[in-house]
Formats: C-alpha cells, sequence, structure tokens
C-alpha cells in the first residue's frame, strides 16, 4: 500500500472514530450563562448546559472566545468535561459551589475553583460560549480563528454542537456560531434557554438581560422576546417552566449516534413507534417503524441535517438527525 493512500485511510479511521464516539452526546445544549452578575462577579458566574438525562459525556469542552478584533477566536477558557454522566434532570451546571449552595440533587455539578477566582473568570463582553465535541484536546489562549474571518479553525474532527454570544457594540468584533444575543440596553449579564426549545445555533431559543439580583431580571434591560416570569435558576429547569407532556417527551427520548451513518438507536422508547424523516424545509424523505427501538435510513437519504418526528403515545416527539454516510 502506498504512503498516500495509507495517509488517507488512516485519515478517514480518525474520523470515523470521532464520529462514532460522539454518540452519548446528542442534543448537548448550552442551557444557561451568567456572566455578570450583581455585586463581585465571583462566585456567581456559572454556564449550564442541558442534554440527555444519563447519558456520559467525552470529549466535550465548553470553550470561551474572545471576540474583540484584535484577538478574536482567542479561548480564554477550556473546561473539559470527560466521563461526564448527565444528571437525572439533563442539567449539567458548571460553576463554583462557593456561589450556590442549593443546586437540586439530580443535576450533576462540576465545582470549579476557577469560577470563584477574584473579579469573575468570564468577559463581559464581546464573546461566544460554545460547547464543541473534539478528538484532539482544545487548548487554553490558543487561536483558533488566526485570520479573524469569524469562522473557527477546529481541530480535525471537532464537531461545534452549540454556541451563543454577544458583543458590547463593537462592529468589529467576532461571535462564532452565527447566535448574537442582543437587548433594549447594555450588554447581556445572563441568558437563559427557553424550557422546551432544544434548537441548536438559535438566537429565538434564548432570552436575556441585566440582572438586579441572583436571579431577578431588570426589566429595563431586556431582550425583546423576554418572558412573563422569566428568572435565573443556577442548577435547576429555566423558567418560565411551561412544560407540557410533548415536551417531557422531547427531554426523556434520545437518539444515538448522532451524526450516525443511517443506523440509530431511540432510547426511551416503552415500546416502536411510527417515525418520519423529513429535511429543513420540511419535506417528508422516509416514513418508517422503529424496530426493536431502533431506525434504519435507506441509502436514499444522503449525509445531511434531517428532523426525526416520533409519534410517541400520540405525541409528536422531534429530533434533529446528523446523518454522515
Amino acid at each position: 500500500m502506498n504512503s498516500s493512500l495509507n495517509s488517507l485511510l488512516k485519515k478517514l479511521l480518525f474520523l470515523l472514530l470521532g464520529v462514532f464516539a460522539f454518540d452519548a452526546n446528542a442534543q448537548l445544549l448550552l442551557n444557561e450563562i451568567v456572566v455578570n452578575p450583581p455585586g463581585a462577579d465571583d462566585p456567581k458566574e456559572f454556564i449550564e448546559l442541558k442534554g440527555t438525562p444519563g447519558s456520559t459525556l467525552n470529549k466535550i469542552y465548553i470553550c470561551v472566545f474572545e471576540g474583540d478584533s484584535a484577538s478574536a477566536g482567542n479561548c480564554d477558557l477550556v473546561i473539559p468535561l470527560n466521563a461526564i454522566t448527565i444528571g437525572a434532570n439533563g442539567l449539567v451546571f458548571v460553576g463554583s459551589t462557593l456561589g450556590f449552595s442549593a443546586i437540586p440533587s439530580q443535576t450533576t455539578v462540576i465545582d470549579t475553583l476557577s469560577f470563584a477566582i477574584p473579579g469573575g473568570i468570564l468577559e463581559n463582553g464581546n464573546t461566544t460560549f460554545a460547547v464543541i465535541f473534539s478528538p484532539i484536546p482544545m487548548v487554553y489562549n490558543a487561536d483558533y480563528d488566526t485570520n479573524n474571518d469569524g469562522t473557527l479553525d477546529l481541530p480535525s474532527g471537532a464537531v461545534l454542537q452549540d454556541a451563543v454570544g454577544w458583543t458590547n457594540g463593537d462592529l468589529t468584533a467576532k461571535i462564532y456560531g452565527g447566535v448574537v444575543l442582543t437587548q433594549s440596553a447594555g450588554t447581556p449579564d445572563a441568558a437563559v434557554r427557553f424550557f422546551g426549545n432544544t434548537t441548536a445555533f438559535s438566537k429565538p431559543a434564548w432570552y436575556n438581560g441585566d440582572l438586579i439580583s441572583n436571579t431577578t431580571f431588570d426589566a429595563l434591560e431586556t431582550s425583546s422576546n423576554f418572558p412573563a416570569g422569566g428568572t435565573s435558576t443556577p442548577g435547576d429547569h429555566n423558567t418560565p417552566n411551561t412544560v407540557g407532556i410533548e415536551e417531557m417527551e422531547n427531554d426523556l427520548v434520545g437518539v444515538f449516534p448522532n451524526p450516525g451513518n443511517g443506523q440509530f438507536t431511540v432510547q426511551g422508547l416503552q415500546a416502536d413507534v411510527a417515525f418520519s424523516i423529513s429535511d429543513l424545509s420540511g419535506k417528508c424523505c422516509y416514513r418508517g417503524t422503529t424496530i426493536s427501538r431502533s431506525l434504519e435510513l435507506p441509502q436514499t437519504i444522503s449525509s445531511g441535517m434531517y428532523i426525526l418526528s416520533l409519534n410517541v403515545d400520540g405525541i409528536q416527539v422531534t429530533k434533529r438527525l446528523s446523518v454522515i454516510r
């Protein structure tokens, strides 16, 4: 076997291993971020994730990227999550328990003193918060946008799972992932995902504003979609918690591996169910029924992003599904 072919096969194997190592991390999302609590920032800053309850995270990194034009793409913070099991309520809290003593027992807590350093660890201005799967470790203070074009240059095999950010009004700032939060005045102190929204890379999935206490927002400085009853809820389900049956089912049903090559396992089902696959325009591409809680897509479903709809006890449950052939 010549050296160039051998090198190509090694690269393909590396990418495939990266894909299948990714399977337990489906639907892993940023859920709540607090960067500027009232008073001293330490130890009240935190980042919260939401995922499939009971699944295990490996090769996952929480990264915070600088947005200032002079140093855009610098990785200001890296928090590796390896062999971490998501809590029974689907939440992972990353912060310091010095600032929060009443985190629900169903929440997985990553207690890190870096969130208790004087003055805080998270920047308040031009910044992006991201969740990344990467077979190659993400590196603190490395520049992941060397040409400052606004696109992250991630390691080979890395997948950006979710991202959100904001600016302090600097028109030259770089925000990565495409989601830039705004509000009526000022820069967000905190951002909260709407409870039932599990769409990654989506501005409408979030509300945000300034905080006047550790949990209360200033009504005069919020996003235009700020909901009645919106609060910060460290380590707990976000409010307003208008959970219905469909939303609970969405949290309990998981699909693995995701991305996958067309063969998927559906966790959380009590019996086999009917399903459909649609493209992002809403066009139905395939219908079927799970077999032994698994589903297999025909080769006519090419690589791409799709919407999987499952009929669970008469309730429509939807999941994003990434197919890599």
